[in-house]
């Protein structure tokens, strides 16, 4: 039986050669050494593994694509074949990305910031600390990473809201509501709100200042893509304490221009993307899951649905 040739680049490649040289007899690793070699290389190979270094290339003859991401928007700007299959990585990334909203969570509540600057006027002042357990969280996606994210967060706070497309009550989460019915009024309006979702166009500036209007100092961290919120809209809602403090990880443009306001807003924190970073632990274990069930022509969760783009 001829040996199936996967091809990788960039980030993580060489990693990857050798777990799949060391576990996959049957499967020969190409690592592309620049973008001219891409283009040579990629003829001859029916598997990808990598972020996306196909634009501009002849995919039609592609059977399946592994992404390094869980994030699958790029690769869905592809002319994609019809039989495709097209498969995410997860890992440990959820737990990591769970980690980093609990990090700004409890620095937020814990006033944190204020007594660094009091420390440094020796200014002694009690602000009593507000506690998670009387916190309502409302998360925007209720997939793989929403779901480690709520299994950690649901123990700590007073309840957790899902946000889908179905309205499918999903497991860690109090509740799961249609995002087409769903309502902020009915919601706390000073809750903390966590958005996951993926960058389709149902979601395109999905978090503007319709929906901003409706807040009174809630809480605001973006991990899932920057395509989502109006970032104009965003400045406004936090200069009229519709928003008390709002974590980015994520940008429409990345990295993030220098010359966005975000960066210079008080009550805005930045972090250059870096929530869900992929590690090769992450890609090995979604790999392992993701062609098992390729080679067997079943499915599971990291099998995306090019149809809804996740």
């Amino acid at each position: 039986m001829a040996k199936k040739n996967i091809l990788t680049y960039g980030k993580l490649a060489e990693g990857f050669h050798d777990f799949i040289k060391e576990e996959y007899e049957e499967l020969n690793c190409l690592v592309a050494q620049n973008k001219d070699e891409i283009s040579t290389l990629l003829p001859d190979c029916q598997y990808i593994g990598g972020f996306n270094f196909l634009k501009d290339q002849s995919i039609d003859h592609l059977e399946w694509i592994h992404s390094f991401g869980a994030g699958v928007d790029s690769f869905m700007r592809l002319n994609l074949p019809e039989n495709l299959k097209l498969t995410k990585t997860k890992g440990k990334m959820g737990q990591r990305m769970a980690e980093y909203c609990l990090t700004y969570i409890l620095e937020d509540l814990n006033k944190s910031n204020l007594y660094n600057v009091n420390q440094s006027t020796k200014t002694w002042d009690q602000v009593v600390p507000k506690s998670l357990s009387k916190q309502s969280v409302i998360i925007f996606g209720t997939g793989n990473i929403s779901t480690d994210i709520a299994q950690v967060l649901q123990p700590l706070v007073k309840n957790i809201v899902g946000v889908n497309t179905s309205g499918k009550n999903k497991e860690f989460f109090d509740v799961c509501v249609p995002i087409e019915k769903f309502e902020i009024d009915n919601i706390d309006p000073e809750a903390i709100i966590i958005n996951t979702l993926p960058a389709t166009e149902n979601t395109y500036n999905i978090f503007d200042s319709s929906f901003f209007s409706s807040l009174q100092n809630a809480f605001f961290i973006n991990i899932g893509r920057g395509h989502s919120v109006n970032e104009d809209d965003l400045l406004i809602a936090l200069d009229k304490n519709q928003l008390r403090n709002a974590v980015l990880d994520v940008f429409k443009e990345e990295p993030l221009p220098k010359s966005s306001k975000l960066w210079e807003h008080s009550k805005c924190i930045i972090t250059p993307h870096i929530s869900g970073i992929t590690l090769l632990e992450d890609v090995k274990q979604s790999f392992k899951i993701a062609y098992e069930a390729v080679i067997k022509g079943k499915s599971n969760n990291l099998m995306v649905d090019t149809e809804r783009g996740y």
